[in-house]
């Protein structure tokens, strides 16, 4: 009888721990495929979605551009070292005074300056001693500063002299087809010798 119970009482002790191993066995995966799942959602919050740069967009202003103002005093070829010649401005004009060009016609102003070098010998000078060559209608003159004189402020005389080693400086005036603006300007002796040129006088 004693034995009977024994064996009873082992078989509900194997049956126990039977049902145990099988309990544990089955919530030990719940528990792993949870860790799983927290897992993968940490992998997901933690792959936020970077901003989106927007390109650099370059802007280029231009400067405004300012044309050059020309060099108004220009010394001539130096054809005779006894003479230099330096002009300072050119200019045109309509009316001098209460004269008036030809019709056709414009008044062109230059204010020169002129050095004799020779040591020795004065330059003597005429408004025939000076000349502007008009490059568009290719045709030359000679000054007319004579006629204007009276009315300038500061006109090399029509006739005169420059002693050795001295300086004139003053206007020379020429009429000029007014629709020229390039020009040669000549200065010759008494045999109309060129002795000194200045090239590319450009009055628009």
């Amino acid at each position: 009888m004693m034995m009977k119970n024994k064996l009873v009482i082992c078989s509900v002790l194997v049956i126990t721990l039977t049902v145990c191993i099988i309990s544990a066995g089955c919530t030990s995966p719940q528990t792993h495929t949870s860790t799983q799942s927290n897992s993968s959602t940490n992998a997901i919050t933690s792959q936020a979605p970077s901003p989106t740069l927007t390109p650099e967009t370059l802007v280029t202003t231009l400067a405004p551009t300012t044309s050059k103002t020309p060099i108004n005093s220009t010394t001539a070829t130096p054809i005779h070292s006894d003479l230099t010649v330096t002009l300072n401005s050119a200019v045109k004009k309509t009316v001098i005074g209460d004269l008036t060009p030809i019709p056709g016609n414009i008044f062109l102003i230059l204010n020169v300056t002129i050095q004799n070098n020779d040591k020795n010998n004065d330059f003597e000078y005429a408004d025939s001693s000076f000349s502007i060559y008009d490059k568009v209608n290719e045709n030359r003159r000679s000054a007319t500063t004579s006629i204007v004189a009276g009315i300038l402020n500061s006109p090399i005389p029509a006739t005169g002299r420059i002693p050795p080693k001295s300086i004139k400086t003053g206007q020379i005036v020429f009429g000029v087809i007014d629709s020229s603006n390039s020009y040669k300007f000549y200065v010759v002796d008494s045999r109309g010798t060129v002795l000194a040129l200045i090239d590319n006088i450009e009055v628009p």
